[in-house]
């Protein structure tokens, strides 16, 4: 979880030093500074393999805290080790961003799930939102003043008069106080006068793609939810990961030639529901275990005939009972 109120870190001062003195430093909600990255860093290591446990991130965070300070304390480094942590992570994370929330900037990049795709997933709330950058960040670099113009022009009765006036007066002569300039100056005005307006709904338009519908329609999530249905998901999820991931280690121990993908195939074809909960009441333990036998007796008998295969002809005879 994170934590969203603003704190404080203080430095005590250097008793060996009559001239330090306490340093307050004021620390931002949903940033990573550099010792809270050091504290996430840990913990993930931690959860990973001391409890051996799966992982559930509840990720509400805009960013790293980029000052000169972070810098010289060597914040990229332990933002870095959250990255390391994850690659290594060996049991299912889960990324959920809570209604509300919001994961920007390098927060993103961190905990992306393309950083451990055998294991992470993740899932938005309907409510939260998500991208590099936030909407006024986004219309700065892509809606800018000049297409809001053309929008204001495109969606404007006014304007759009105002430029067929100016068309037809265009072929005037060119002067001070001639009819195409005083179309120009309403022109301007009433631009003006739209600016407040069209920002706000460049805004609303960048918010849009921020979205738990158009994160999952990009692939960057594997599924939006609904607060009130969270719980529930999330726990017919994590059994039926836990299940997968324990029939596949059995799998691969009973037949070393397979690889994790190809074991993931094989248990994925006999797990065959859609639906989490459908797959974890339906799942049956010991017919999983009759399909890991019949794959460890195959294994063992392509084994066995590589062997005789490669015993000399006039041993062969011998090393049958």
């Amino acid at each position: 979880a994170v934590e969203t109120r603003n704190v404080e870190r203080r430095v005590p001062a250097d008793p060996a030093n009559d001239a330090s003195q306490e340093v307050i430093e004021p620390q931002a909600g949903q940033v990573w500074f550099p010792d809270s990255a050091f504290k996430t860093a840990q913990a993930i290591r931690d959860f990973n393999r001391g409890e051996n446990l799966p992982l559930m991130i509840f990720a509400n965070w805009r960013g790293f805290s980029g000052g000169t300070r972070d810098m010289y304390n060597e914040v990229l480094k332990f933002g870095a080790q959250i990255v390391d942590a994850l690659v290594d992570y060996k049991h299912p994370v889960f990324v959920y961003i809570p209604p509300g929330g919001e994961l920007r900037g390098g927060s993103w990049v961190v905990i992306d799930p393309a950083i451990n795709p055998a294991q992470m997933e993740m899932y938005a709330d309907v409510e939260s939102r998500g991208g590099i950058l936030e909407p006024a960040g986004i219309v700065e670099v892509k809606f800018r003043t000049p297409q809001q113009k053309e929008l204001m022009h495109r969606l404007d009765p006014e304007l759009q008069q105002l430029d067929a006036m100016l068309e037809s007066t265009a072929s005037a002569e060119v002067g001070v106080g001639t009819p195409a300039q005083d179309v120009e100056a309403k022109i301007r005005v009433r631009e003006e006068k739209l600016a407040p307006l069209y920002t706000q709904i460049a805004c609303e338009f960048a918010d849009l793609h921020d979205r738990a519908g158009r994160m999952e329609a990009k692939g960057v999530i594997r599924k939006g939810l609904e607060w009130r249905r969270a719980r529930e998901f999330f726990f017919f999820r994590v059994r039926r990961r836990l299940l997968e991931q324990g029939a596949v280690d059995r799998l691969q121990a009973a037949d070393s030639s397979l690889s994790a993908e190809e074991a993931k195939e094989l248990v994925a074809g006999w797990m065959p529901e859609e639906d989490d909960k459908a797959a974890v009441e339906a799942h049956d333990e010991a017919k999983m275990e009759r399909n890991i036998e019949e794959r460890r007796v195959e294994a063992l008998k392509r084994t066995l005939k590589a062997l005789y295969a490669q015993l000399p002809e006039g041993e062969r005879a011998g090393a049958l009972p």
